[in-house]
């Protein structure tokens, strides 16, 4: 688990890019859109919105001996509680370890392991990813597993305090790491009233508990706050029939509830007025000499179909690296 995108799952977290691109096309369940394809890409694809407004792309591919999954909630740990850095990043780790339906806390991860998958999931800004594989012979079984999180999650006391010590060690990890320093010091120079400037992995001391209110309890409410179903995206690959995928998936994730959250813009600018242009040097813990030119950019998520990110690169020669990157409000 972690705060940041696992590369390793680069083919499966592709696959959420296709809904960031075709949500707009999303209709109901009894409605079937083709998305736009490759013509070198002989997979089938079905976009819907179940009732309670989750959207779900479906992929059949019948030569896939892997299945996969991969639900994306919008929220993360830019939503954290002033002065609860890394609850969004807790929860993750939380949210794997027994629900209702299947209350051995172990049980998930052994039944994605001996049936040859993985699973995994992390925590970014606005994203919260959970994701897994598994033999393809057994995905109906696994989904029923996944669902559950969303559904009836236990969060049982009794792991609260080994959760905050691997959220500790994670932290820990990332004090030496020369991008994970710098991202610190960015957060330090930036406006404090951008969530983006908040401490967002977590730590023994922003996960304590308090006089009043206990980590678990807060980790309770935001959970009933944001994991709502219109605020999910989910992703499923199998080698099954569109229509099969449809009729196994549906009755699972239906079973989600819609708290009908609805996010709320960012007022605050990253930087504030008069701050820039800013020059900033950071000490390397590496034999290292890197430039970096950061330039806010406004929300440009409605201009996906232009690409604007794809910008990002401005400058670059083989001797003499000069790499741009952006920073979004």
């Amino acid at each position: 688990m972690s705060v940041f995108n696992l590369r390793q799952w680069h083919w499966l977290l592709l696959c959420l890019a296709i809904p960031v691109f075709i949500a707009a096309c999303a209709v109901a369940p009894e409605s079937v859109v083709q998305p736009v394809q490759s013509p070198n890409d002989d997979r089938a694809y079905r976009l819907l919105t179940l009732d309670n407004q989750m959207q779900v792309l479906l992929i059949s591919d019948p030569d896939s001996p892997k299945a996969a999954a991969s639900l994306d909630v919008n929220v993360g740990s830019g939503d954290n509680p002033q002065g609860r850095g890394g609850l969004a990043h807790f929860l993750e780790h939380m949210l794997f370890l027994g629900t209702d339906k299947y209350p051995d806390a172990a049980e998930y991860e052994e039944f994605v392991t001996e049936h040859g998958g993985n699973r995994n999931a992390y925590t970014s800004f606005e994203h919260t990813n959970y994701f897994f594989d598994i033999d393809a012979a057994y995905l109906d079984e696994a989904l029923d597993r996944f669902a559950q999180f969303f559904i009836s999650p236990r969060f049982d006391a009794e792991y609260v305090d080994r959760e905050k010590n691997a959220v500790q060690a994670e932290y820990q990890m990332g004090l030496k790491s020369d991008p994970r320093r710098g991202l610190d010091v960015l957060q330090e120079v930036m406006n404090p009233e951008h969530p983006f400037s908040q401490f967002s992995v977590g730590s023994l001391d922003s996960l304590a508990d308090r006089p009043r209110s206990t980590v678990r309890d807060e980790l309770l409410a935001f959970y009933d706050k944001y994991y709502s179903a219109n605020l999910m995206r989910l992703v499923v690959l199998g080698n099954e029939s569109l229509d099969e995928l449809q009729s196994l998936v549906v009755p699972m994730f239906s079973q989600v509830p819609n708290k009908n959250y609805q996010q709320q813009q960012i007022e605050a600018p990253l930087f504030s007025e008069g701050e820039l242009p800013m020059l900033v040097q950071v000490k390397p813990q590496a034999t290292l000499r890197q430039l970096q030119i950061m330039f806010p950019l406004a929300d440009y998520r409605g201009d996906y179909d232009v690409k604007p990110v794809s910008y990002t690169h401005l400058r670059a020669h083989e001797t003499n690296p000069c790499s741009s990157y952006a920073v979004f409000c």
